[in-house]
């Protein structure tokens, strides 16, 4: 390993990085590449493997192996989305970029993206935002044009997935983006709202009010992003997912 080296491997063969002293899960193989381009992978990957069971609660039930001892398998939903931003993310732009970038240009950890939306705060986009100290990490804090194209690849990867395998994380996002909407958020110039709109949000609230509730009551069948947003919702929109509290309830709404 060279001074400028970020990547090396331990007497287990894990990748570790000497920047935030990280220690990955992912091993370099006997016989695989130890430069410091193919370890920032198996860094890569390691990370997103962990953002991704966090985004994905595995509810695989435990199973005996051969020895006898009990085990949960990988939650293949979680999988999936993992190897698909994965091969996304190593086929971008920021893969061809050097790995000493990120020595020059370190991440302070503090994205720079203002939240304007009730959508900005789902498991969606709190998973999103996770991707992308995970890139502006390992890649550099500068060249934000292609961080912002790998940024927006991965939010719609991730989105298109949920749609179909995990159904309540993408429908909480189309609900934020519902609201959102009759607030002008996301409306183009010289758009209108119109009555189907504000019914769309009508039930839009119903739905996230039934889905913080239900999170707040239960938070350990959740993911972490999940949980997150809805005690976001129960401090910022109290009303929302307490009934009985003050400020307006559903009936009352202006849309």
């Amino acid at each position: 390993m060279t001074i400028n080296q970020r990547f090396s491997i331990n007497e287990d063969r894990n990748v570790i990085d000497r920047l935030t002293s990280k220690v990955s899960k992912a091993r370099c193989h006997e016989g695989d590449p130890e430069h410091d381009a193919y370890l920032r992978e198996r860094m890569l990957w390691d990370c997103l493997a962990e953002l991704t069971e966090r985004l994905i609660v595995n509810t695989a039930p435990l199973e005996r192996s051969p020895d006898g001892q009990l085990y949960q398998p990988v939650c293949e939903e979680s999988h999936s989305i993992c190897v698909a931003l994965y091969i996304t993310i190593r086929a971008s732009h920021l893969n061809t970029l050097e790995v000493g970038l990120s020595l020059q240009h370190k991440f302070d950890g503090e994205l720079r993206r203002n939240k304007i939306g009730m959508q900005d705060h789902t498991s969606l986009s709190l998973f999103v935002d996770d991707v992308e100290r995970l890139l502006r990490d390992l890649y550099g804090e500068f060249h934000n044009e292609a961080l912002d194209r790998v940024r927006n690849a991965v939010f719609t990867v991730v989105e298109e997935f949920t749609k179909y395998l995990r159904k309540d994380i993408w429908q909480e996002h189309q609900d934020a983006k519902n609201i959102d909407w009759v607030s002008g958020i996301g409306l183009p110039e010289g758009c209108g709202i119109s009555g189907s709109d504000c019914r769309r949000a009508y039930r839009s609230a119903h739905n996230l009010a039934l889905h913080a509730r239900a999170v707040l009551a239960n938070p350990t069948a959740f993911s972490k992003y999940t949980v997150e947003f809805a005690k976001e919702l129960e401090q910022s929109e109290s009303w929302l997912v307490n009934p009985t509290g003050d400020g307006p309830v559903l009936d009352e709404l202006p849309f």
